[in-house]
């Protein structure tokens, strides 16, 4: 392990000391915040599996009234219908503050549709099919947000764990291993010191 460059004086082992004084309560802090990130994120990817299981599930009954509607209407019939029908929503977004992040959070409500076309041609599977669209459609909203701040969590926690790593495995044990040798050189050259003190001493001595 390569030592730091730092002369060995009363001075460098000083600074030495408060680096990782602060190195140390900087290790606790993110080792804290790594751990809030886990369970947080152990949280949520529990939300959005349910989310998940509610979408594919509105999807399936989405598209299973449009089959229908298909099979009655033919294909063409309802795309014209659909374009011919405009649709209103209302979508709030808001941001949630959690360890320096800000993850979304969207509360979508469709409005009644504005019909230009009468209901000529249309069966009653179509209506099934457009009340359905309207209800999968704040599902949607909400799993999107879920997975945005899934993986806005998933990179923190990645920027946490390298910082942990470089404090934990390069940092801390090069100033420590500096530490060391600084402290172990001060003591030899104060024994040093002193030897040569007595040495004088008793040279003096014999005059």
């Amino acid at each position: 392990m390569p030592r730091l460059e730092l002369p060995p004086t009363k001075s460098s082992l000083r600074r030495i000391k408060e680096d990782l004084s602060f190195a140390y309560e900087g290790f606790d802090l993110l080792n804290q915040k790594r751990e809030i990130l886990v369970l947080e994120i152990i949280k949520r990817a529990a939300e959005l599996k349910r989310l998940r299981t509610e979408l594919d599930a509105g999807l399936a009954k989405l598209y299973g009234c449009y089959r229908s509607a298909a099979a009655a209407m033919g294909a063409d019939v309802i795309t014209m219908k659909s374009q011919s029908e405009r649709p209103r929503y209302f979508l709030r977004v808001e941001r949630a503050k959690l360890m320096g992040l800000s993850l979304p959070q969207l509360q979508l409500q469709a409005k009644k549709m504005i019909k230009c076309s009468g209901f000529a041609g249309t069966t009653v599977d179509y209506d099934l099919a457009k009340r359905q669209s309207l209800a999968v459609l704040p599902v949607l909203a909400g799993y999107g947000a879920a997975t945005k701040s899934l993986m806005l969590l998933a990179r923190e926690l990645k920027k946490v764990q390298r910082r942990v790593n470089a404090l934990e495995k390069i940092f801390i044990p090069h100033h420590e291993e500096a530490k060391k040798y600084i402290t172990e050189r001060l003591e030899e050259m104060e024994r040093e010191e002193i030897f040569v003190k007595k040495l004088i001493r008793q040279k003096l001595s014999a005059f």
